[in-house]
């Protein structure tokens, strides 16, 4: 859906071949998607935690936790700028303001990116602990989860685009975990109907009822 382009930040000529491609609608659309999938990572790092935190994986899952949401709310401005700024500023050019060229060399080779290059290490170090953390819990897809790790670790734009489409596909393959998650939830729920509402209760107050 999205259309590919060869970005070279530093060509005289990146007005000329980026602003077709950022002023099509197609481009709006697939970073449309791309907005609403960033804004998921965050619900599926929590639950992937929660599922984790009471076994002996708690310590990379939490650390995988607090990097990969980091390392999205890092990602997200860049992803913001590309659905919302880079289409006008290619469409403006396209109508002949071409003195508007020299913002779309700017934004990229701005601290935008380098902001987004610092959020996806994050996110992909995120994700390698909580692979970590799934493999060593044995109680979810450790396959799935080291898919996850790799499509995560791999996502970058620059990257070709047979490369960006493998990558999508084991991303998309996390949905296993969410099948993991969602089954040992089930299971605990009927092996103990008390145990969502001892959930509720904060940590330290069980804790404290459990001392005599």
């Amino acid at each position: 859906m999205r259309p590919f382009f060869r970005l070279r930040v530093f060509s005289p000529t990146l007005a000329d071949v980026a602003s077709g491609p950022l002023a099509s609608p197609s481009w709006v659309l697939a970073h449309l998607f791309l907005t609403a999938a960033f804004a998921l990572p965050p619900c599926g790092l929590l639950a992937l935690y929660a599922a984790l935190a009471d076994g002996p994986a708690e310590a990379p899952a939490l650390r995988g936790l607090v990097l990969g949401v980091t390392g999205t709310g890092l990602v997200v401005p860049a992803v913001g700028v590309e659905v919302f700024a880079m289409p006008v500023i290619g469409g403006l050019y396209l109508d002949g303001v071409t003195g508007v060229a020299p913002a779309l060399a700017s934004i990229y080779r701005g601290p935008m990116t380098v902001v987004m290059i610092v959020g996806l290490i994050m996110l992909a170090v995120g994700a390698i602990d909580l692979a970590v953390a799934v493999w060593r819990s044995r109680s979810l897809p450790r396959w799935a989860g080291i898919a996850l790790a790799i499509g995560l670790s791999l996502w970058l734009p620059l990257l070709p685009r047979p490369i960006r489409v493998l990558d999508g596909m084991l991303i998309g393959l996390g949905v296993w975990l969410a099948w993991g998650i969602w089954r040992k939830g089930a299971a605990l729920s009927a092996d103990d109907p008390h145990r969502g509402d001892a959930a509720m209760v904060p940590r330290e107050a069980r804790v404290g009822q459990a001392r005599p």
